[in-house]
């Protein structure tokens, strides 16, 4: 056991007398309450000649280094005078990001510098008891990226005591991509309170969630779990989300997690890492990580694949450290498989020699703003090698969600160029139709050197990009209606077919998730109706997919009451 420490000697006289008053407190502290856990030690940090924050908010946290998970915050509001102290938690043995800020332009939420003021601290192998790291303010201001947080407080849950909850959020600016996940193993009582400390200022969210009722270990569409979605637009900061449980379900759908557990990275501390999840009969990324490698030993986690489905993992540490992939021995690059069962699968990668060129590609970006004419029509995107009008990516969403929003498209080769073509589907008619009809645009990349970002803002500068549709008509379709539309609790699909056809039917969210389905089955030629459920889901506007087994398909806007 380590006591503090009394008889450290200080050139600062003034920093001297707090330390002594802080370290008596926390002794009285130990002696009245018993000396911490030997998991959760005390991370103490004590802050000098903070004058020019006085009256403003201040916040700190640990983040894992190995998980780059958030492990505790605290704040400060205001802060009352020019030294003080915070303290959080971490494990013994851990080592962690100390991050914090203050509120300098006192808007209520972070800013990267220099409108707030932020640090990081190195808090590396915590010791048992109180660990103190001090802070004399400084210019030396870091970007911490700090996250906001939403705290979803659960009344009611009864029913689901002692089962696992799982909770994903995802940026409906990034088009869903998940960005933080929690799992509760098993609630413990019916009235509870989770926060998730993944939230940026302006960006709007789905809170996807389920309770385990079956107890299987992972995701099944309700009935059978008990599955709900909230939603949180434009987050103006830290945030509430009140829950009261109810039997309003809807199929939130399945994402599994990949855990890859590195271990003996030593070679590579300070280099970068990238890893990626590609689908394998496909060839669809599922995901990618960058991060910098500075331990050993530490994990990434992927989120989104399918439980049945095979999957190659690919990832690389800059040997040569110039920010880029140059295939082994130059970096050192490898691959590993699996298939996904449905929860948390885990890959435990210990360093080797067993390189393999993994052929990485790099990542296209577009952060479109000002889309406003557009919020409710198909988006679509490509990106095409300018030399031999190769595509080598694509990306569609059935309705544009938010003015404001990010594509992602892997598939970018160093030294290549590229034409980057996109339309808003103006006259809603589901397909390509050039300027006017439809607004489309086409922006340039040349000579990449890597992951690409552009910033594009709505203008009347349309192009005609000449969008070749990659979606096949079903042959068989003489004629289709839909009805009701708007609906309540199910809609019918009346088809006339000229021939014997097997079809699957799913119904798609505005950002393109799959929230109903209804299992593949043949039709025989003349009419035929298909119905598909939709009373467990919010009212709003969906699409109704229809496809067959060749590939063709017939897309169906519908609106649920």
């Amino acid at each position: 056991m380590l006591l503090p420490n009394f008889f450290t000697r200080y050139k600062n006289q003034k920093l001297m007398k707090l330390r002594i008053l802080q370290q008596l407190s926390l002794l009285a502290g130990l002696l009245l309450a018993g000396f911490p856990s030997v998991n959760g030690q005390t991370v103490q940090l004590n802050l000098t000649g903070m004058t020019p924050h006085v009256g403003q908010k201040f916040e700190a946290r640990l983040v894992d280094k190995a998980t780059l998970r958030e492990v505790d915050r605290t704040k400060v509001d205001p802060i009352g005078a020019a030294d003080f102290s915070i303290t959080l938690t971490g494990e013994m043995g851990g080592s962690y990001y100390l991050d914090f800020y203050a509120d300098l332009n006192q808007n209520g939420t972070y800013d990267a510098p220099p409108v707030d003021h932020a640090w990081r601290m190195d808090a590396d192998n915590l010791a048992m008891g109180v660990n103190n790291f001090d802070f004399a303010h400084a210019g030396n201001f870091t970007d911490i990226e700090w996250r906001h947080t939403i705290t979803m407080n659960f009344t009611g849950m009864t029913p689901h005591v002692g089962q696992m909850l799982e909770i994903r959020v995802r940026d409906i600016n990034q088009t869903g991509r998940e960005v933080g996940r929690v799992t509760i193993s098993a609630i413990e009582q019916a009235d509870f309170s989770v926060t998730l400390p993944f939230v940026i200022p302006g960006r709007s969210y789905f809170l996807d969630f389920f309770a385990d009722l079956n107890q299987n270990g992972q995701y099944d569409a309700p009935p059978m779990d008990h599955a709900w979605r909230e939603m949180v637009s434009e987050a103006t900061g830290d945030m509430e989300v009140d829950f009261m449980h109810a039997a309003n379900f809807t199929d939130i759908g399945e994402s599994g997690l990949l855990r890859v557990n590195f271990s003996g990275m030593n070679p590579h501390v300070g280099q970068l890492l990238e890893l990626r999840v590609i689908n394998s009969s496909t060839g669809a990324e599922v995901e990618r990580h960058r991060r910098m490698i500075v331990q050993p030993d530490f994990a990434v986690e992927i989120p989104g694949v399918q439980p049945g489905e095979n999957y190659d993992v690919d990832f690389y540490a800059d040997l040569s450290q110039n920010g880029l992939y140059d295939a082994p021995p130059m970096d050192h690059a490898w691959q590993e498989s699996f298939t996904a069962s449905g929860g948390t699968d885990e890959i435990n990668f210990s360093h080797n020699a067993s390189f393999s060129d993994i052929e990485w590609k790099y990542l296209f970006t577009l952060e479109a703003e000002d889309m406003q004419p557009h919020v409710g029509q198909k988006f679509e995107l490509r990106v095409v090698k300018t030399g031999d009008n190769e595509e080598v990516g694509r990306f569609s969403m059935p309705s544009i969600v938010v003015p404001h929003f990010f594509v992602r498209v892997p598939g970018l080769e160093l030294g290549d160029d590229y034409n980057i073509d996109f339309y808003a589907d103006f006259n809603q008619n589901g397909v390509y139709d050039a300027p006017p009809m439809d607004h489309a645009w086409r922006e340039n990349l040349q000579d990449d050197e890597g992951d690409e970002t552009i910033t594009f803002h709505h203008n009347t500068s349309f192009t005609d990009i000449m969008f070749p549709t990659a979606v096949r008509e079903i042959s068989s379709i003489e004629s289709a209606s839909l009805y009701p539309n708007p609906a309540v609790d199910f809609v019918t699909l009346e088809l006339n077919l000229n021939e014997y056809t097997v079809l699957q039917a799913e119904v798609l969210n505005m950002t393109g998730a799959i929230v109903s389905s209804v299992p593949q089955s043949g039709f025989s030629e003349g009419y035929n109706k298909l119905s598909v459920p939709l009373g467990d889901l919010p009212a709003g506007l969906y699409f109704l997919k229809i496809q067959d087994d060749e590939g063709g398909l017939l897309t169906v806007k519908l609106m649920k009451k």
